[in-house]
């Protein structure tokens, strides 16, 4: 057993991050971090420090459509043993191509290397090579994985490609609520060199086609075209943090030289060849120099076609990078949303449907939650209900908030049912959720139908579940706040799967409710895959959201007619829930006897009963 005062979290920390594993010494040493945020503040501060500056191809992970994904195992001679049939769609059987080959001859040296290859199609595509034991770090075919194991000096060849993945770019034009005409012209702009051939695709008149794209803009929240494709790029190529500079990924896959290679980078922002020789301080004439340049390099001939290959080849090389890339979710019940604000941010949620139910935000918990479990949704849907799921502001894929966390998450969520077209809607938050949803019913009253909190973060210093790693790790904030940034980005350099699943369990050890749940199959991964997902971006969220915690968050003064129910699970319970919550308007109070935290997950009819009945009272009132 830890001695909880004799451990240093700071001397561990450093122990641990030579391994690459500083978040391990948190779960092992976790009765030791409130005792250490108060005994060696410095210390630990700086061993988080460098906590949070981990290189990023130990521990973090990405996320990334693996349908888009072209895979073969090859020789070092380029004698190709196996390839899933989206690779041999786009190279043939052999996929012996010398591009590749001289891929496979740079990456025998022992680090991956990523490069263009023409496909049968004459299509240019983003690809890239590794040995055996950096594929393994990747989402390839259990088959292509015993195929790299099974031989010496075997290698994974890679193309990626979402934006032949049809569904993908689908999905993303309805994540924008586009009609089916804007749809269709969208789709059409990933690979049109103008918006007049756009529109000859979808068969439509030309100023029709200008004008549907200027409403698909406005939805996107862009202001041009070019804007717009790169909006759907971004979503359809994975969840991963954003590049904020391209000119490495033009160097290495493109052969650019470093001054091709920054206006590739800013075109690829979206900027025109006149900006970008604003920018760079140069003539428009040496731009479009270098443009040429790079059209020749890649075999490429339109900027469109320039940007999609730099978002596809800087997704390969984050791949490469970090310590695991993981397939991202499939057969997701809910569809994925994203409004935008006037001020360009964009907010996101995951719709559950159908559109004839009755809606309510469910919100998610500190950092899991961003998709709901299907037993849950179905006793939702069952009892008349439309469930959506809003990120808060700096998690998944909603942007950080730029002023007042509490107030954009509360414009956000207003935001969110205006682009949904929803008038009102009733409120199901849980945890860390609750200060969002507070704040919304105190901005927008008129908007709330009923409200419902589960097991609510407390207002003042009260911790629930202290004896818990998150718990602790609660305790520490209080106790110091300014460590709140540091955790959480240590923590989001720890995403890799087998650190996040030994995260999870450890968290949910100690209510058997949640054990029970861990120890279905396929739960504990699809968790893994949700915080991933809501972390792969940026830890703003998480960070902002704990902050305003520590440094003495207090619930705000609610009006309106709309009643309240607060539930507590009785393991996690707290003395004093009457009088934290006790000011809302028409508020009750009941508790789950054995739920813990994943009370979605072994409650889902409980829950959902007891929603409904509160729903019920809140419209006979």
């Amino acid at each position: 057993m830890l001695d909880r005062v004799e451990v240093s979290l700071a001397d561990e920390l450093r122990a641990r991050l030579v391994e690459g594993r500083p978040s391990q010494a948190v779960l092992d040493s976790f009765h030791a971090i409130e005792a250490s945020a108060i005994r060696e503040p410095e210390a630990l501060a700086a061993a988080l420090e460098d906590a949070a500056r981990l290189d990023l191809s130990q521990a973090l992970s990405t996320l990334i459509p693996a349908r888009a994904l072209g895979v073969a195992v090859a020789s070092a001679d380029g004698r190709v043993h196996w390839r899933n049939p989206a690779f041999t769609a786009w190279f043939g059987e052999h996929g012996d191509t010398p591009a590749f080959g001289r891929l496979l001859k740079l990456a025998t040296r022992g680090q991956p290397v990523s490069g263009l290859v023409e496909a049968l199609d004459g299509a240019v595509l983003a690809t890239c090579v590794g040995s055996a034991a950096t594929a393994g770090r990747w989402p390839l075919p259990a088959e292509a994985l015993a195929l790299l194991a099974a031989g010496p000096a075997r290698f994974a060849l890679i193309a990626f490609a979402p934006s032949r993945v049809s569904d993908l770019a689908t999905r993303a034009t309805e994540a924008f609520g586009l009609t089916p005409l804007e749809s269709r012209l969208a789709e059409a702009l990933l690979d049109a060199p103008s918006i007049e051939v756009a529109a000859d695709r979808a068969g439509v008149g030309r100023e029709t086609a200008r004008d549907a794209i200027r409403s698909a803009q406005r939805k996107a929240g862009v202001r041009r075209s070019s804007d717009l494709v790169r909006r759907m790029l971004d979503m359809m190529c994975g969840d991963q943090p954003e590049v904020t500079d391209l000119t490495g990924v033009f160097v290495n896959a493109f052969g650019a030289t470093p001054g091709e290679a920054r206006t590739g980078a800013a075109l690829a922002r979206g900027l025109t060849a006149r900006e970008v020789a604003a920018q760079l301080g140069v003539t428009e004439h040496t731009i479009r120099g270098q443009l040429k340049a790079l059209y020749a390099k890649s075999g490429v001939g339109k900027a469109r076609d320039l940007m999609r290959l730099a978002a596809e080849a800087s997704t390969l090389d984050a791949m490469t990078r970090v310590g695991e890339t993981a397939a991202q979710l499939e057969g997701v019940a809910g569809r994925l949303r994203i409004t935008a604000r006037p001020d360009g941010r964009r907010v996101a949620a995951w719709d559950y449907g159908p559109m004839s139910g009755t809606p309510v935000l469910v919100g998610h918990g500190t950092i899991t939650g961003r998709t709901l479990p299907p037993a849950f949704v179905a006793a939702l849907h069952k009892r008349g209900f439309r469930p959506i799921v809003p990120q808060r502001p700096g998690f998944g894929l909603t942007d950080p908030a730029r002023g007042d966390y509490l107030e954009t998450a509360a414009h956000d969520l207003a935001a969110l049912l205006d682009g949904l077209r929803i008038k009102s809607a009733h409120l199901l938050m849980r945890d860390d959720g609750a200060g969002a949803a507070l704040a919304f019913a105190a901005a927008f009253p008129e908007r709330v139908r009923t409200g419902m909190l589960a097991n609510p973060r407390w207002p003042g210093h009260g911790v629930r579940s202290p004896d818990t790693v998150m718990g602790s790790i609660t305790k520490a904030f209080l106790v110091r706040p300014e460590f709140v940034g540091l955790f959480a980005e240590m923590l989001r350099r720890q995403t890799r799967s087998d650190l996040l699943g030994d995260m999870v369990r450890r968290s949910a050890d100690h209510v058997v409710a949640d054990r029970e749940v861990l120890a279905r199959p396929g739960v504990l991964s699809s968790m893994v895959r949700d915080i991933q997902a809501m972390a792969a971006r940026t830890s703003e969220g998480f960070a902002r959201e704990q902050s305003l915690y520590a440094r003495g968050w207090e619930p705000p003064t609610v009006d309106g007619p709309a009643p309240w129910l607060v539930m507590e699970c009785r393991p996690l319970t707290l003395p004093g829930v009457e009088a934290a919550f006790g000011m809302l308007p028409n508020v009750r109070f009941t508790d789950l006897a054995d739920a813990g935290l994943l009370f979605y997950h072994s409650h889902p009819v409980e829950v959902a009963d007891l929603f409904a009945d509160h729903a019920r009272q809140g419209a006979a009132r």
